[in-house]
């Protein structure tokens, strides 16, 4: 599949971004912000997988003396293998085909022994020329049911699983049997963890795969529909227009010339 590189577009909207970064003299506004929320790690990093930018959080829990002992380190040569190996391949995914990680329960082993299950999401950081120029995530520590255990291990191999199985057929018992729960328990735990129903998280991964897709690939509408689990077109346009309010070609449209993908007018909000 080709990764589509994208032509930015000329005008004010750009400029006007370019002027405010250009006056400020931290080049990571914001990141002040996280680092006063102990349960949330927030980072940001280069096309090689280095930390460029940590919040506060990671620096206490990896025991370190201050952010400047994680910058310019990727995660295997900060987090012990194989986790912090997996870390890094998952980083990589990201910097090299554009997919989102979206609440992807994992868990976290820190450098003074202790560990955690927590939820990670990841987002390609992509420049002005269109290529995709580093990454930004943060994980949020789990809810409270989420502690270390064969009950959280099984469930995160479920949800890892249909992470990377979108484009298969994937039945809400056979998952929960993955995870070792009956389907309502399962059902139940992904609305403690995500606010949503099983079903519904299954669409939001399929839809954000998708918008993946169309935001950094010139696939067609026929393969993105295979890819993420649609048995054919039509009911992968059905479904994305349901989702997100427009058809597939116009929300490429739309993010190839870097617009509001919302029409306008239509009153929905982002979900996160």
């Amino acid at each position: 599949m080709k990764i589509r590189k994208k032509t930015p577009s000329a005008g004010a909207p750009a400029d006007a971004v370019q002027e405010f970064a250009a006056a400020l003299g931290n080049p990571f506004p914001g990141i002040e912000l996280f680092d006063r929320i102990g349960d949330i790690v927030f980072f940001i990093k280069d096309q090689e997988a280095r930390y460029v930018a940590v919040s506060e959080t990671l620096v206490l829990r990896c025991k370190v003396a201050g952010k400047r002992a994680l910058i310019g380190r990727t995660a295997s040569e900060v987090f012990a293998s194989p986790l912090g190996d997996r870390f890094e391949a998952q980083d990589r995914r990201v910097l090299e085909e554009g997919l989102s990680i979206r609440g992807r329960l994992e868990l976290h082993l820190y450098p003074d022994g202790s560990e955690g299950w927590c939820l990670t999401w990841k987002e390609p950081l992509v420049g002005f020329d269109g290529a995709i120029r580093g990454l930004a995530g943060i994980s949020r520590d789990a809810p409270a049911p989420s502690r270390p255990g064969p009950a959280s291990e099984a469930l995160s191999d479920a949800l890892t699983y249909i992470d990377d199985h979108l484009d298969a057929p994937l039945r809400i018992p056979d998952l929960a049997a993955r995870a070792r729960l009956s389907a309502f328990q399962f059902d139940q735990r992904i609305r403690g963890l995500f606010g949503l129903s099983a079903g519904q998280y299954l669409s939001r991964l399929r839809i954000g795969r998708a918008c993946d897709r169309l935001r950094h690939t010139d696939a067609s509408l026929s393969e993105l529909a295979l890819e993420c689990g649609y048995a054919d077109q039509a009911a992968f346009t059905r479904q994305f227009r349901k989702s997100v309010g427009l058809t597939p070609g116009a929300y490429r449209l739309a993010t190839a010339s870097r617009l509001d993908p919302a029409p306008a007018g239509s009153g929905r909000r982002s979900s996160g």
